[in-house]
C-alpha cells in the first residue's frame, strides 16, 4: 500500500491546514522537541480507525481537535485525509477499480466521528478492513512508536502471531473471520433464545390453555354455586322465619314461667332468712369445738416425733458399740505380723550387708582386666588402620592405571569412529558445483520477461480502457442531452395538446381551422375575438355561415390580415374586412374605415369603424390559443428532427459501450495473464534462493566436515600415543594381594581384642550394678522395717 499524501485540519497541533507528502522511498520529518512530529504519526494512526483515547495520549477522542491556544481560538472540528496509491488495483471491493483512494475521517466536538472513501461515508469497520487486507492498520508493528520495541521483545505467542498475519498477508482474513464468528455467534445466540422464548411460549400456552378450562369450569361451578347459594339461603330464611315464629312462642311462655318463679323466688328468701336466723347460736357451738380440736390434734404430732428421735438414737448407739469390738480385734492380729515381718527383714538386712563388706574385693582386678584389654584393641585397631592404608594406595595406583588404560583405548576407538563418519559424509556430498542454479536463474529471468511483457499489456489495455471510457462518457452525454432535448420538447408537446383539447364538445369551433403566420396570432385573435369558438357545422347553435363581402378599399399603409391568415371559406368575409396597419399610425387610418371594417396591430390591438378600441393588454383567450397551436406545429417539427438525432446518439453510445466492454473484457484478460506469471516468478525465485541456500549449507557442511577430518586425526594420533605409554606401565598385583592378605589378619586379631575388651567391660559394669542393687535393697529392707516397726507401735 503506497501512501502519497497526509492532510491534517484541526487535528491537535495542526489548526492550519497542513500537506504532508509522502515520496517514494524514505521521507522523513524532522524538527525539535514539541514541534508536533508524533501528531503526524498519531493523525496517520487516527485515519486509519485508531479507536483508544489513550493511544492518542488523551483522555477522550475530542482531545484530538486543537484546543486553543493564547491567540487563536478552538476548534470545533478536526479532519485527516490519506491519499492511497491504487494504481495496481489491490484495493478489495467496491474499491478495486478506482486508482486512487482518499480515506478520511473528521471528527464534530461531541457528536463522535465520520469516515469517508472516495466522498462516500463508510463505517470505521470498512476503514479498518481495507487497511488489515493490506497488512497494515493502526495497531500494526509496521507503525513503530515509543516503546513497541520493548514490547515486541516481551509480547506473548499471540501478539507474535499477529505480527506474522500481517507479514503474511492474512490479518484481514483473519478479522473477517472473527467478525464472521461474532455473527455466528451471535445468530446461535439469538436461536437459542428463540428456542428458549418458544418453549416458555409453548409452555404459558399449555398452562393458560389449562387455566381457561379451569376458568370455564370455574364459571359452571359459579353459576351452580350461586343456584345452590340461593336456595339454601332461601331454605336458612324460611327455617330462621319458623324458628322465629316457634321462639315468639317460647318467648312468652318463658314469660310466663319466670313471673311464677320470681313468685316462689321470694317466698323461698323469707324462709332462707328465717333459717338463717335459728343457725347462729349452732355456728358459734361449732366454732369453740373446731378450735379445741385443732389444739389436740397439734400435740398429739409433737409426741410421735420425739418417740421416733429415740429409736432413732438406741439404734446408732448399738452399731457404734458392734464397729469398736471389731476394730480392737484387727488391731491384735496386725501387730502379731508387724513382729514376725521385723524379725525377717533383720535377718535380711545382716545378709545383705555380709555380702556388701565381701563385694569391694573384685573392682581392682576387673579394672586392670578392662584397662588391659582396651590396650589390646587400640594396637589391633592401629595395626588394621596402617595395613589398610599401604593396601588402599597400591590399590589406588591399580585403578588409575587401569582407568587410563580403558581411557585411552575408548579415545582411540571414538575417535577413529567420528573420523569414519566425517570422511564418508564428506564423501557423501559429492562435487560442490551444482548444475541446477544456472537453469534456475535462466527460468527466473525468463519469467520476469514474461511477467513484464503481460504488466505492459496490462498497462495498454488500461490505457485503452481508459480512451474507450472517455468516449463512452462522452456519447453518453451526448446521448443524454438529445434525450433529454427531446423529452422536454415531447412534454411541452403533450402539455399543449392536451391544453387545446376541447373536451367532449360536439362541434370543433373554427379556431381548429384557422393557421396564422407566426407573430400574427395576436392580430387574428383581436380582429375575430370570441367568434372564432362559434362552430362551422351549421348544426350547431352558433356557426359561421360564410358571405359574399367584396374587400373595402384600404388606405396606403394597411396590409389584408387574410394574406397572413389561412382560413375557411366560412371565414373570407370577415378576414375581408380586417387589416393589419402599424401601430403608430393606426389611429390615424382608423378614421377613414368603412362601415364594418377593423384595424389590428401585429401586438394585437384592435380599432374598429364604429369607434371600439381594444389595447392589446386586454385578455385574449383565442389569441393564447393560437399561439399554443403555433408552438404545438414548431414542437412537433423539432421533435420530429431531434428523433433521427437521438438514435444516430443512442446507436453511438452503443457502439460506445461495446467498445468500452470489450476494453474491459481486455482488461480484465490482461490482469488475469500477470498472477500465473507472477506466481511462476516467485517460484522460480524461491527455487533459486532455495537452491542457493542449499548450495551454501553444502559447502558449509563440506568445509566444516573437512575441518572436523584434521582434528579428528590429530586426535586419533593422540589417542594412540596415550595407550602406548599406559601399556608400558606394570601393575603392583603381588604387593596388593600380601597387603589384603595381612590386613585380613589384623582385621582378625582387632576383632578378636575388641570382643575381649568387651567382655571385660561387661563383667565390670555386672560387678557394679549387683553392688548397687544390693544398696538399694538394704534402703529398701531399712525403710520396709522401719513402716514394721511403726506399725507395732
Amino acid at each position: 500500500m503506497q501512501f502519497q499524501r497526509l492532510r491534517l485540519v484541526g487535528f491537535k497541533s495542526f489548526v492550519d491546514p497542513a500537506e504532508v507528502h509522502i515520496e517514494p522511498g524514505l521521507t522523513g520529518v524532522v524538527g525539535p522537541n514539541g514541534c508536533g512530529k508524533s501528531n503526524v504519526l498519531e493523525g496517520l494512526r487516527w485515519v486509519m480507525g485508531a479507536n483508544s483515547a489513550k493511544a492518542m495520549r488523551g483522555q477522550g477522542m475530542d482531545d484530538v481537535i486543537f484546543a486553543g491556544a493564547a491567540d487563536r481560538p478552538p476548534r470545533n472540528h478536526a479532519e485527516v485525509q490519506l491519499t492511497i496509491d491504487n494504481a495496481q488495483r489491490k484495493a478489495p471491493q467496491p474499491f478495486t477499480d478506482s486508482p486512487m483512494l482518499e480515506v478520511s475521517r473528521r471528527i464534530d466536538r461531541g457528536q463522535g466521528s465520520t469516515y469517508r472513501i472516495n466522498g462516500k461515508e463508510v463505517r470505521a469497520r470498512d476503514v479498518q478492513l481495507l487497511f488489515a487486507d493490506a497488512s497494515t492498520g493502526a495497531n500494526s508493528p509496521a507503525l513503530v512508536r515509543q516503546g513497541q520495541i520493548s514490547e515486541l521483545i516481551a509480547a506473548k505467542p499471540q501478539n507474535r502471531r499477529r505480527i506474522l498475519e500481517e507479514a503474511g498477508g492474512v490479518a484481514g482474513l483473519h478479522t473477517r473471520r472473527h467478525e464472521a464468528e461474532l455473527r455466528l455467534r451471535a445468530a446461535e445466540t439469538n436461536l437459542e433464545r428463540l428456542d428458549d422464548i418458544g418453549r416458555e411460549l409453548e409452555t404459558a400456552l399449555t398452562r393458560l390453555k389449562r387455566e381457561a378450562r379451569q376458568a370455564e369450569r370455574y364459571k359452571k361451578i359459579s353459576a351452580e354455586i350461586r343456584a345452590l347459594q340461593a336456595a339454601l339461603l332461601f331454605v336458612r330464611w324460611n327455617d330462621a322465619r319458623v324458628a322465629a315464629e316457634g321462639a315468639a312462642q317460647e318467648l312468652a311462655e318463658a314469660d310466663r314461667a319466670v313471673g311464677e318463679a320470681t313468685s316462689a323466688s321470694s317466698r323461698a328468701q323469707t324462709a332462707a332468712l328465717a333459717a338463717l336466723e335459728a343457725l347462729k347460736p349452732a355456728r358459734e357451738e361449732d366454732a369453740v369445738a373446731g378450735a379445741l380440736l385443732h389444739r389436740a390434734s397439734l400435740e398429739r404430732d409433737r409426741l410421735d416425733m420425739a418417740e421416733q428421735a429415740a429409736r432413732a438414737e438406741v439404734d446408732r448407739l448399738t452399731a457404734e458399740a458392734a464397729r469398736i469390738a471389731a476394730d480392737i480385734e484387727r488391731e491384735t492380729a496386725m501387730a502379731g505380723d508387724a513382729a514376725d515381718e521385723l524379725a525377717r527383714l533383720g535377718a535380711a538386712l545382716q545378709t545383705l550387708t555380709a555380702e556388701i563388706a565381701g563385694a569391694p574385693t573384685r573392682g581392682p582386678e576387673l579394672e586392670a582386666a578392662l584397662a588391659a584389654a582396651e590396650e589390646a584393641r587400640k594396637a589391633a585397631d592401629a595395626e588394621v588402620e596402617r595395613v589398610a592404608g599401604a593396601a588402599a594406595s597400591v590399590e589406588a595406583r591399580v585403578n588409575a592405571e587401569s582407568a587410563r588404560k580403558r581411557d585411552a583405548e575408548a579415545r582411540v576407538a571414538r575417535a577413529e569412529a567420528q573420523l569414519a563418519s566425517a570422511r564418508s559424509e564428506r564423501a557423501a556430498l559429492g562435487p560442490l558445483e551444482t548444475p541446477e542454479i544456472e537453469a534456475a536463474k535462466s527460468a527466473l529471468e525468463t519469467a520476469l520477461a514474461e511477467l513484464a511483457t503481460a504488466r505492459a499489456a496490462v498497462e495498454a489495455a488500461e490505457a485503452e480502457r481508459g480512451d474507450r471510457a472517455r468516449a463512452e462518457a462522452e456519447a453518453r452525454t451526448a446521448a443524454r442531452a438529445a434525450e433529454d432535448r427531446l423529452g422536454r420538447l415531447q412534454t411541452e408537446a403533450r402539455g399543449l395538446a392536451q391544453l387545446l383539447v376541447h373536451g367532449k364538445r360536439e362541434h370543433a369551433p373554427a379556431l381548429d381551422s384557422v393557421e396564422a403566420d407566426k407573430g400574427y396570432e395576436a392580430a387574428l385573435a383581436a380582429a375575430l375575438g370570441d367568434d372564432l369558438d362559434a362552430a362551422l357545422d351549421r348544426k350547431a347553435a352558433a356557426y359561421w355561415a360564410g358571405a359574399d363581402v367584396p374587400a373595402p378599399a384600404w388606405p396606403t399603409g394597411v396590409e389584408r390580415l387574410a394574406s397572413h391568415v389561412s382560413a375557411p371559406d366560412q371565414l373570407k368575409a370577415r378576414l375581408a374586412l380586417c387589416g393589419v396597419a402599424p401601430a403608430s399610425e393606426i389611429e390615424r387610418l382608423a378614421r377613414s374605415l368603412p362601415i364594418g371594417a377593423r384595424l389590428v396591430t401585429v401586438a394585437g390591438d384592435l380599432w374598429r369603424w364604429d369607434g371600439f378600441v381594444q389595447r392589446a393588454e386586454a385578455p385574449r383567450p383565442a389569441a393564447v390559443r393560437l399561439a399554443q397551436r403555433t408552438r404545438l406545429s414548431e414542437l412537433e417539427a423539432e421533435i420530429d428532427a431531434g428523433k433521427p438525432a437521438l438514435e444516430t446518439a443512442q446507436a453511438t453510445l452503443k457502439a460506445a459501450t461495446e467498445a468500452f466492454r470489450a476494453a474491459e473484457e481486455a482488461v480484465k484478460t490482461a490482469r488475469a495473464a500477470p498472477f500465473p506469471l507472477d506466481k511462476a516468478v516467485t517460484a522460480a525465485r524461491d527455487r533459486l534462493e532455495s537452491l542457493g541456500r542449499d548450495q551454501a549449507r553444502k559447502e558449509a557442511r563440506a568445509l566444516a566436515l573437512d575441518e572436523t577430518a584434521a582434528r579428528l586425526t590429530a586426535e586419533v594420533e593422540a589417542a594412540q600415543t596415550a595407550l602406548t605409554e599406559t601399556q608400558g606401565s606394570e601393575a603392583p598385583s603381588e604387593t596388593l594381594d600380601g597387603l589384603r592378605a595381612e590386613l585380613a589378619a589384623a582385621r582378625t586379631a582387632a576383632d578378636a581384642a575388641r570382643g575381649a575388651a568387651a567382655t571385660a567391660r561387661v563383667e565390670r559394669d555386672a560387678e557394679a550394678r549387683e553392688v548397687a542393687g544390693r544398696q538399694a535393697r538394704i534402703e529398701s529392707l531399712t525403710r520396709e522395717r522401719d513402716g514394721w516397726a511403726g506399725r507395732a507401735k
